[in-house]
């Protein structure tokens, strides 16, 4: 679409950094997208300290979100705008974890996503082939109920989210659980969560 934009002379190759708010004109082609033919940049969309993690997001993003999808631009957006207000050490999990929400590869933290059932949130519940589970429909890595209302806050209300702080443990079982699911669907999990697991 920006044919020789990162050319040394192309006027919009100052205007087109990453994670910005962009108004843009095209013209469209025979084929594809067509054509930039003139670009205007507003507001960055996350702050500098998460430029790193914003863009690992957009990866994922690109993998969820397919070209010529109807959908992905708002839930990037939403996902993005997440990340501002949770604490800097989970920011990047929940963002992916809500753009897995909001593609329908996970569900919630107070249903078994096998058998649908609601579970007490004082329980602790399984993580088992890349599945929530109640004890009744498996065994696995052990998923705290504190660890269910950390994440779950962190959802619901952007002034407790931003107050709640997962255990290292607890951010090494989402790490997991972001991975077996992005495996499960062809996809690898950002290298900043690969690293941290190491």
């Amino acid at each position: 679409m920006a044919r020789g934009a990162r050319r040394a002379k192309s006027p919009f190759r100052a205007a087109l950094a990453p994670l910005y708010a962009l108004d843009i004109s095209w013209r469209p082609g025979r084929t594809g997208m067509g054509t930039l033919v003139d670009i205007d940049r507003r507001e960055k969309l996350l702050d500098e300290g998460l430029d790193l993690d914003g863009l690992e997001l957009c990866a994922v993003a690109s993998g969820l979100f397919q070209e010529g999808d109807p959908h992905g631009y708002e839930e990037v957006l939403e996902a993005i705008g997440m990340m501002q207000h949770c604490p800097t050490s989970s920011a990047l999990y929940v963002a992916i974890w809500k753009l897995l929400s909001l593609s329908g590869w996970v569900g919630d933290f107070g249903h078994c996503w096998h058998c649908g059932e609601a579970v007490d949130e004082a329980m602790a519940m399984n993580w088992h082939a890349y599945q929530l589970a109640c004890h009744a429909c498996g065994k696995g890595m052990v998923i705290s109920a504190g660890m269910r209302k950390g994440i779950t806050a962190q959802f619901i209300d952007s002034d407790v989210g931003s107050n709640v702080r997962l255990s290292k443990n607890d951010l090494l079982c989402w790490q997991r659980m972001i991975q077996d699911v992005l495996k499960q669907h062809g996809l690898k999990a950002p290298s900043i969560i690969n690293e941290e697991l190491s």
